[in-house]
């Protein structure tokens, strides 16, 4: 794949800063601040929110959602049009002529040899959502590799956000102060080179940098797909946020995801939030962030096009999702408790 990198300046969406608090004590949102450009540090003290005691967070509707909404890259001048920056460099964001999945122009996103961050963008919902159905075609370049002499991960999509200390950053979400899922590409249980795995990896409010592995044998893994470097992908997400009961939350929240069409991963008992007008879903978008304790190997390079959201529902030909109950990769054993058919016990074992 060509790495043809558009030569432009841009700059973050209304001239904000990298910052991610919470709502403040002047009854100002988290989005509110940011906007308004008046806080410049990730992560700052809390202070009160609204919690939402009582109410319950309705289940997808077959009405359909409040909005779509597609963004069409050959229409904007710059990515800092649809999105803006809590993380990274804004130089590692960029629009391309080449490659591109339609049209003429997709967005590149780079990771420096010896970097962890490339950015990390959000498009900003007017409104907390209860659900978001989001979908969007990803290719990482020809020669890209992950050399680090053990298991490498890298960030590639916010899935779903609500910005705050426990979005990110080894913060603990409360229900009030932010949570987190993104999608990785990840080197656990293949080579270097490729072709990859995917990890989803959430903060939530019964664990942070929870991560699953969507490989075959994983609890939440539905099938375990493999990453080509230099092809292009459908990435497809839903998120909704769980019920709560007299402003407990509730393990019932939702995330999915599909690649190509074909459900991948299926998980429905996260406890993400407590607050659905301060704390629902926020933001999603491109991202890139390599390693941890290891940095890049080398210039990496993916791309993104044909990014498209459902707001408070589903696409209208959204993939098929089976029902918990009567999901076919299940069964029913006598103690109640659901394996995968596919995963093979020894006898007299038990999980």
């Amino acid at each position: 794949m060509e790495d043809d990198r558009a030569d432009r300046t841009t700059l973050n969406r209304d001239g904000r800063t990298d910052a991610t608090q919470p709502k403040t004590t002047t009854g100002v949102t988290r989005r509110q601040a940011l906007r308004m450009g008046c806080l410049s540090s990730a992560g700052g003290v809390l202070g009160a929110t609204g919690i939402g005691a009582g109410r319950a967070a309705p289940a997808s509707s077959d009405s359909g959602p409040d909005q779509v909404i597609h963004l069409e890259y050959d229409e904007y001048e710059s990515w800092s049009d649809l999105y803006w920056l809590t993380n990274g460099d804004r130089d590692n964001l960029s629009f391309v002529s080449s490659p591109t999945y339609t049209g003429e122009t997709a967005l590149q996103l780079r990771v420096r040899d010896g970097d962890h961050w490339g950015a990390s963008a959000h498009y900003d919902f007017e409104d907390d959502l209860l659900e978001l159905n989001g979908r969007v075609h990803f290719a990482l370049n020809s020669n890209w590799t992950m050399e680090n002499g053990g298991v490498s991960n890298c960030r590639l999509w916010n899935c779903a956000m609500a910005l705050g200390e426990g979005s990110a950053g080894g913060g603990v979400p409360d229900g009030t102060n932010g949570w987190s899922n993104r999608l990785y590409v990840t080197t656990r249980g293949t080579s270097p080179d490729g072709p990859f795995h995917l990890l989803s990896y959430t903060y939530h409010m019964d664990q942070n940098q929870d991560h699953d592995f969507i490989l075959d044998g994983e609890e939440y893994a539905v099938r375990q797909p493999a990453i080509v470097p230099g092809r292009w992908y459908e990435f497809e997400y839903y998120v909704r946020v769980n019920t709560t009961d007299n402003g407990t939350a509730n393990a019932d929240g939702v995330v999915q995801y599909w690649l190509d069409g074909d459900l991948i991963y299926d998980r429905r008992n996260f406890r993400f939030t407590e607050d659905y007008e301060n704390n629902g879903i926020e933001s999603n978008g491109p991202a890139g962030y390599y390693g941890g304790q290891y940095v890049a190997p080398r210039n990496l390079y993916a791309y993104y096009d044909d990014h498209s959201m459902a707001l408070n529902g589903m696409f209208a030909d959204a993939p098929d999702s089976p029902d918990e109950s009567t999901r076919s990769d299940r069964i029913e054993l006598p103690n109640g408790i659901e394996l995968p058919d596919w995963l093979d016990l020894p006898t007299g074992m038990g999980r």
